[in-house]
């Protein structure tokens, strides 16, 4: 047990005495000098402490208690000039014992004292109340050394932290222990994944941590993240004509410019000696693209092991071929971009479709991607059963306000959302690559009333399919 001498005066060393008689366990002796009877908290009653009344700027009195077995002086006062008199006097009767005072007044400018602590309030204060400010780094100031070296942060939308594994992006300077998700405490690993809205644990040097807010609060897309960094376009010249050729390839050299990815990987299968071929080598010359020409697989059989070793985060394809090929690219578990008629550049809007058993796994895409190429989102939710759970709406209702992305709601039971949409050329599908997506086929699918399986009546549109996060 540990011998505390307590000076105590003011509504903040009685709200402190207070607290010392919520603990579990009291396990020091305290000894308290009061000034005043209202600075004693009603019915104070702790077996290990002492209570004396004097005034503690009298050394006289100080003297008759003060000895050299305590392990530590707390000053708790409400008056600046009695506080440096407690001080003082305290000092003199014990020149190397540490010294806990409140400061309310700026007295760290004043004494300088290696066994002193300074509590500094208004600090702490002004370092809660800015923790309340929206976008905010939150410090541990009572812990440690209470310069930063603890921060809580939260992730943003679109944050460069989210989606990523920890290993990806812990340096020496600073470590993450401790992720707050959903009001549950979870004790990170090396392969512990980062979401939006999570709020990190920090520990690090505090200049280090300030440059890491910074890093976890620049917020401008994410996509392909979760699913890898990089895009990779797959090409078989076999029956490809130089106008859909040309097609393709801009408007992938326009995502790999426009989105937050690192390369574009091009991969050709079936090469031919053409104008095509002659296109598709000068693209090695540019530094954002990688060109791989495969003259021993007539089929894309090499997708796979491409996939993993680039850290594909997305994968585009001319839609036939997607078509033809849909097995495999399911088997990739990332996401594929279908190419449309027009251009990426003119699109409107992305396009959901939604009834009362749709999967919102894809959500957070949608806005992410959106958000990237500066379109409209309009959501289409069409479902024939009077008492449809209305909840999908409310899921991306909600992602509106966290992205700050406008939402238009159709919800008109009237008008098959595919009638009125395949007439239109303007926007981007988005498409759950699930097992109905799969095994959707023209011939058999087309009395099908799930729209997601319906998604080839959209086709000459650019059309997204996007596996579940949980099968990365």
């Amino acid at each position: 047990m540990k011998n505390i001498l307590i000076i105590a005066d003011g509504i903040v060393a009685k709200n402190f005495l207070e607290n010392i008689v919520k603990l579990k366990n009291v396990n020091h002796n305290y000894v308290i000098v009061i000034n005043d009877d209202e600075t004693l908290p009603k019915n104070f009653n702790i077996e290990n402490a002492k209570v004396y009344k004097f005034d503690p700027t009298s050394k006289a009195r100080l003297e008759m208690i003060v000895d050299d077995n305590f392990d530590r002086f707390l000053v708790i006062m409400d008056d600046k000039f009695e506080a440096k008199i407690v001080y003082e006097n305290l000092r003199s009767l014990n020149s190397d014992e540490e010294i806990y005072l409140l400061d309310k007044w700026n007295l760290i400018e004043e004494i300088e004292d290696e066994h002193m602590k300074f509590i500094n309030v208004n600090s702490i204060i002004s370092s809660r109340l800015v923790g309340f400010l929206p976008d905010s780094p939150v410090f541990a100031d009572n812990i440690g050394l209470g310069e930063g070296e603890i921060m809580e942060v939260k992730v943003p939308i679109g944050s460069s932290f989210a989606y990523k594994r920890l290993n990806t992006i812990l340096r020496n300077s600073f470590s993450i222990p401790m992720i707050y998700r959903h009001n549950e405490i979870i004790l990170t690993k090396n392969n512990t994944m980062i979401f939006p809205n999570d709020s990190l644990l920090l520990v690090g040097k505090p200049a280090i941590l300030k440059d890491v807010f910074l890093s976890i609060k620049k917020a401008k897309g994410q996509f392909p993240s979760p699913f890898g960094i990089n895009f990779y376009l797959i090409f078989d010249m076999k029956n490809l004509s130089y106008e859909r050729f040309k097609k393709i390839y801009e408007n992938a050299i326009f995502l790999n410019k426009t989105i937050t990815n690192h390369k574009l990987y091009i991969r050709v299968i079936n090469p031919t000696i053409s104008k095509i071929l002659d296109d598709i080598k000068k693209l090695n010359e540019d530094d954002s693209c990688e060109v791989f020409i495969d003259y021993n697989h007539t089929k894309p059989d090499m997708m796979k092991v491409d996939i993993k070793k680039h850290e594909i985060g997305m994968v585009i394809a001319e839609k036939n071929f997607f078509e033809t090929y849909k097995k495999q690219f399911y088997s990739l578990k990332t996401p594929v971009l279908s190419i449309g008629k027009g251009d990426i550049k003119n699109l409107k809007k992305g396009v959901i479709l939604v009834n009362s058993k749709s999967s919102t796994s894809e959500a957070s895409v949608v806005f992410d991607l959106c958000g990237q190429l500066g379109i409209d989102i309009d959501l289409y939710y069409y479902d024939n059963d009077i008492n449809s759970n209305k909840s999908v709406l409310s899921y991306y209702e909600s992602l509106s306000t966290l992205f700050k992305k406008d939402l238009i709601i159709n919800d008109d039971k009237t008008q098959n959302p595919l009638q009125i949409l395949k007439h239109q050329s303007d926007f981007l599908h988005f498409v759950p690559f699930d097992k109905k997506t799969l095994k959707s086929k023209r011939i058999k699918s087309i009395f099908s009333k799930d729209m997601d399986e319906l998604y080839f009546m959209l086709e000459d549109n650019y059309q997204l399919f996007i596996p579940s996060y949980c099968e990365i």
